[in-house]
């Protein structure tokens, strides 16, 4: 298993150790180990040092977050040369020669996020996408989401959107940068985050008592729950951490122990989470 370390600033990737704990609860008894390789998603050489180890103990199958792509892609071929078997979780590269992606149709989430943010809006509301993230063309699913949300605004006609990238360094970054939008446009209705960070948004929102703005992001983790019940975080946007954990691990089970077929690509559900269903959620 490759896949990010759990710290402060991402904690997100707790969930799907979770979901392997789980499915390994119930196979451990056919002898089966697993190894964890937690690399830090902010740091390039912490990836590629924990993928040579990787490879170097020869599994017989890998889950990987191929968070970073040339190093991903030179993993991959590592792991075709030994003829290793891997399943990509969370995101994925266009390639064919993974055995599975097990996540979220990245694309049609901001699509839905486009639809949920401009629903009963006035046709001269401005709408701001907003990614905070380093590295942001390593992260192809957020570039999806980005992609998928601009789809929705071209079907119907919206134009008054604008996107912003934010070196996600601190928070005073991420305030100053946006206090500066919010001098220049007084128009803006609704902001689309396209990951976990949006409560980083919402803290600004608060902080600044910016009123009347619709806020969409993702992840159901303890710093959003606290802004989508105060009524901050208007929507958010569940992929499902635990079950890509479980079923990663259950995919490669599936066809390295039981020899069976399994799918390319398993999408898993878009949940849209609020203030009124959150609690149904939690633990899942």
């Amino acid at each position: 298993m490759l896949i990010p370390e759990t710290n402060p600033d991402s904690v997100f990737w707790k969930a799907p150790e979770i979901g392997l704990n789980r499915a390994f609860s119930e196979i451990d008894h056919y002898g089966i180990k697993i190894d964890k390789f937690l690399f830090n998603q902010f740091d390039r050489d912490s990836f590629k040092i924990q993928a040579k180890k990787l490879v170097a103990a020869e599994p017989d199958g890998i889950l990987i977050a191929p968070v970073y792509f040339e190093e991903a892609l030179e993993t991959i071929k590592c792991c075709e040369d030994k003829r290793i078997p891997f399943v990509f979780v969370n995101s994925t590269l266009e390639i064919e020669q993974n055995l599975s992606f097990i996540g979220q149709d990245s694309k049609q989430s901001g699509y839905l996020a486009a639809k949920l943010i401009s629903y009963g809006m006035p046709p001269d509301a401005e709408f701001l996408i907003i990614n905070i993230s380093r590295a942001l063309n390593n992260h192809k699913h957020i570039l999806s989401r980005q992609q998928g949300f601009e789809e929705y605004c071209c079907d119907k006609g919206i134009h008054h959107l604008s996107v912003t990238n934010i070196d996600d360094k601190n928070d005073q970054v991420v305030d100053e940068i946006l206090q500066d939008i919010f001098n220049k446009n007084k128009a803006i209705k609704g902001i689309f985050v396209t990951n976990s960070k949006v409560f980083k948004i919402a803290r600004f929102l608060e902080k600044n008592k910016t009123p009347d703005i619709r806020l969409v992001g993702y992840d159901l983790i303890d710093n959003n729950i606290h802004f989508l019940d105060e009524g901050i975080i208007d929507f958010l946007i569940s992929q499902r951490p635990v079950e890509q954990g479980y079923y990663g691990i259950m995919t490669l089970f599936n066809h390295v122990i039981l020899g069976k077929e399994v799918k390319k690509i398993q999408h898993l559900p878009i949940d849209i989470i609020t203030k009124e269903n959150y609690q149904y959620y939690i633990g899942s």
